[in-house]
């Protein structure tokens, strides 16, 4: 309702009553816009626009004062409020935070206002509302996209809930949110907990302006790293403290104006923590063994410290990893003797005083191992002894197949005695089979001959002339007499039971075969 005045039209058909409760009524003056439907309006004059009170309007015929409409309203629910001037968006200062400021609109019942902020991402059709009453002014934007140009607008209405209606909504403005901070690879840590050290990449976007590091610890105003403390590879450091959280952020603004901020989320010091590497001792022990301990040179978090420990053989590019629990200052590792090791040690806070991030690894330390006769000699009885293991194995698998190769090498040779048994047998039949054949008796022993010697006084005529005229016996004749030998006589003299005596002539001739 625009409570703006105009000239009255008189001679108009109708006229517009209204008033308040226990107040008398009042004919509002009207005005006609004219189109393609007749407009009638009525500007109430500036006293007689009242909030929170029931107005009560009509409209009459004049010339019959015949009543067409009657309503009663509440001016705060069908008003318009004109929406906020001077819109702003900034950097609240703390946090991901983006604060909007307005001016809002010049009336004694402001402070029963409220406002509807809406604001999107660039090139986005997606939108974001927050409704903000009048005493929760400045509005506090929050958790927004990091890098981003944002479009925002604000329009006002009269606290009375839903039924009441929206004013215009006010000009667009923009603002771009705060930048990650991974963008520029930004990390503060602390070392000892004593000091701070942040460091960040430049921002190539703008490599002439100004780049500033502030920080400010819980509700403290934000001061700037100028501290110039020597520490490695820092390009700012500033003193710890641990009795509430550390914000970051770095300023990138040219000689007149803020080009980007870039934020930090805020963080406890106790939580950043990364150690110095540990500084590692080597010590050999006998038995092919090597002991390692080590200490950390920031005294007071070795109880709060995991380490790991690799080491490469024979300078190698291959490394073995292990893990070593927390609170742990020593180890003994067992590795092959005769060969040269390279070790390296880091820790890493991991208790729940502190945490943190590995530190870097430290300088290798090498060390050569002397050799050992006393692997070689075990190596040596597990080779012999593995190796009647290995033949066995070997006979029973190929068994079967070396007899049968055997047997085609070299064929079995034949019984000798069966043979000859054999070959006898079969003279023994062939002689069989002629009776004339001597048969040869089956123990051939040997018998002495007796040959009684007589002289010549002794002798009768009759038997000397017996003796002379002996007979000599031949040997019988067989089939086969070639294979069997020549037989030659064999003299033997022999006595039995009778003394030797002088032989004159020679009365026996005995005859025996050697077969």
């Amino acid at each position: 309702m625009d409570n703006k005045g105009s000239g009255e039209r008189p001679g108009l058909p109708y006229a517009f009553y209204y008033k308040y409760t226990d107040d008398a009524e009042s004919e509002c003056n009207l005005a006609i816009q004219p189109g393609n439907r007749t407009l009638y309006i009525c500007h109430f004059p500036e006293d007689d626009v009242r909030l929170f009170n029931d107005l009560k309007v009509s409209v009459r015929i004049r010339d019959t004062n015949q009543t067409l409409y009657h309503r009663t309203l509440e001016v705060e629910k069908v008003g318009l409020i004109d929406h906020p001037k001077n819109i702003k968006a900034f950097w609240a200062g703390n946090g991901n935070v983006i604060q909007v400021t307005w001016n809002s609109p010049n009336h004694e019942f402001r402070d029963f206002f409220r406002y509807q902020v809406q604001y999107w991402p660039e090139n986005s059709t997606h939108t974001y509302d927050q409704i903000i009453n009048s005493e929760d002014l400045p509005c506090r934007l929050k958790n927004l996209q990091y890098d981003l140009f944002y479009h925002l607008h604000v329009r006002t209405q009269v606290n009375e809930g839903d039924d009441s209606f929206w004013g215009p909504w006010s000009e667009t403005i923009t603002f771009f949110s705060l930048a990650s901070p991974d963008k520029i690879e930004l990390r503060c840590v602390t070392p000892d907990l004593f000091l701070v050290c942040c460091k960040w990449n430049k921002v190539t976007e703008y490599p002439h302006a100004l780049q500033q590091l502030f920080y400010h610890y819980g509700e403290h105003n934000w001061q700037l790293c100028e501290r110039n403390i020597n520490m490695t590879d820092c390009n700012c450091v500033f003193m710890a403290k641990n009795d509430s959280q550390l914000s970051i952020i770095v300023n990138i603004s040219s000689a007149d104006h803020l080009l980007q901020v870039f934020f930090k989320e805020p963080f406890w010091i106790n939580h950043v923590v990364s150690p110095p590497p540990p500084d590692l001792h080597l010590q050999q022990v006998p038995g092919g063994k090597l002991a390692l301990n080590w200490t950390l040179p920031v005294s007071g978090l070795e109880q709060d410290m995991i380490y790991e420990i690799r080491f490469s053989k024979d300078a190698g590019t291959t490394w073995k990893t292990l893990q070593i629990p927390r609170g742990v200052s020593h180890e003994v590792l067992d590795l092959m003797p005769g060969s040269r090791y390279s070790l390296q040690i880091r820790s890493c806070p991991s208790g729940d005083r502190i945490q943190g991030f590995w530190s870097s690894w430290s300088e290798a330390a090498s060390i050569t191992l002397p050799s050992s006769k006393g692997w070689l000699i075990t190596t040596i009885v597990l080779v012999l002894l593995s190796v009647p293991g290995a033949v066995l194995c070997i006979y029973c698998v190929l068994r079967p197949f070396y007899r049968k190769l055997k047997d085609i090498l070299w064929p079995p040779l034949p019984n000798l005695h069966h043979v000859l048994d054999t070959f006898l047998t079969e003279i023994q039949k062939q002689y069989k089979t002629n009776p004339t054949f001597y048969e040869k008796p089956t123990e051939d022993v040997f018998q002495p001959s007796c040959l009684e010697i007589l002289g010549e006084e002794a002798i009768s005529p009759e038997i000397l002339h017996i003796s002379r005229d002996y007979v000599q016996l031949s040997p019988p004749r067989y089939q086969n007499e070639d294979y069997w030998p020549k037989l030659s006589p064999n003299i033997s003299n022999a006595s039995c039971h009778q003394p030797t005596n002088a032989i004159s002539n020679q009365t026996y001739l005995t005859t025996g075969w050697n077969l």
